[in-house]
């Protein structure tokens, strides 16, 4: 049954609605879906009833911005109880901390010169009850000329060692395991090859993921190459742990597409969903 497990919508950093994402996993011939919108699951109930119109499975999904020190570890969840109350919390203290983590960034951006505000950052979002984004700053950034694309932007003002980064209020990848374990929902590394550590290093952090909670590595995904996707499927294996795959699109332009990697779920994994 082929599954696309790493989708965006417009709920968090994407620009597809959830209608765009369903019928585009039709065109797909997908089984599975999984949107995993960055610290929010504000699509879920829309993509349910979308894909069930067509013939989808879709699971709950969600990516967990989450951060070891300086350093970004993205944390996939799927098929938890969205309405686990320690669950709703903590995406409320994602939601708050993403607001505290804006107002930094434009405040440092304002001492290097770059004036957005934070009336233009929060109108780039689709929804006002959804996590701020950086590339909600970003687009902002780019619509007043400090950058020809959001991406450049983001490359050139945000990004770690940059004048506006900022990771406040990120969790730990094991609070994010851990608070998805409680929901229960079953937890995935996501896209290890572009972890910024060392192998070794990589490693013992799974190895402590996997001390609370952690089932997955999502070693097949559109930005690994074949001996990245190679190492990490052996490393699941070595390590006891499924894998996952996922497009991890954002929007209908680009090179990214629904459904790309191929990605069949094993039986294992499909216990979970």
């Amino acid at each position: 049954m082929k599954a696309d497990l790493h989708v965006h919508t417009y709920y968090s950093d994407g620009t597809q609605s959830p209608l765009t994402v369903a019928d585009a996993a039709k065109r797909a011939g997908l089984g599975i879906l999984a949107v995993t919108d960055h610290d929010t699951v504000r699509a879920f109930n829309e993509v349910k009833t979308l894909c069930r119109d067509r013939g989808i499975k879709a699971v709950s999904g969600i990516e967990i911005s989450a951060y070891d020190r300086d350093v970004k570890v993205h944390t996939l969840g799927y098929n938890f109880n969205a309405e686990n109350p320690d669950f709703k919390r903590f995406l409320n203290g994602l939601y708050l901390g993403s607001i505290k983590r804006a107002e930094e960034i434009l405040f440092k951006l304002k001492k290097c010169g770059v004036k957005i505000t934070f009336e233009e950052t929060a109108a780039e979002r689709f929804c006002k009850d959804t996590p701020m984004h950086a590339m909600h700053i970003a687009s902002a950034g780019c619509k007043k000329g400090y950058a020809p694309t959001p991406f450049a932007f983001y490359s050139n003002y945000i990004a770690q060692d940059k004048a506006g980064f900022c990771n406040a209020c990120r969790p730990s990848p094991n609070d994010a395991v851990e608070i998805i374990c409680s929901a229960g929902g079953f937890a995935s590394l996501a896209h290890p090859a572009r972890i910024d550590m060392n192998k070794d290093d990589l490693k013992t952090l799974i190895l402590r993921m996997k001390e609370c909670g952690l089932c997955g590595i999502e070693a097949v995904y559109s930005g690994h190459t074949k001996d990245e996707t190679a190492y990490y499927s052996q490393l699941a294996a070595e390590l006891e742990l499924v894998v996952t795959g996922g497009s991890d699109t954002h929007r209908r332009e680009g090179a990214r597409r629904i459904g790309v990697p191929f990605f069949e779920p094993t039986a294992a994994l499909l216990k979970y969903l």
